[in-house]
């Protein structure tokens, strides 16, 4: 029979063992949602250049982002900064754990 300290530390090591496999397990997900994310960032990319959507190269401006035809790298832009906001945060507040 063991006593109560060999419990208690048998106890610890099974929860870190735990925790770590519940670390690798979500550091798998976020790289598979990261790499899903880049391959869609990369097929909507070329399907908008594709479709000719493009910026001509006489308008290499800012306002040229305005126009019609570039909305699809302003949907992109939009989708990657929320996408980045919320892995950051996600990261953070794994980190503070």
């Amino acid at each position: 029979m063991r006593n109560a300290d060999e419990r208690i530390t048998k106890m610890h090591a099974r929860a870190a063992e735990l925790r770590r496999h519940a670390d690798r397990t979500r550091s798998k997900i976020f790289g598979s949602i990261s790499a899903a994310l880049a391959v869609c960032l990369v097929f909507v990319v070329h399907q908008i250049q594709s479709a000719g959507h493009g910026i001509m190269a006489g308008q290499n401006t800012g306002s040229s982002m305005l126009s019609d035809s570039a909305g699809g790298y302003v949907l992109i832009a939009v989708i990657a900064f929320v996408a980045g906001t919320v892995i950051t945060a996600l990261i953070i507040k794994h980190r503070k754990r």
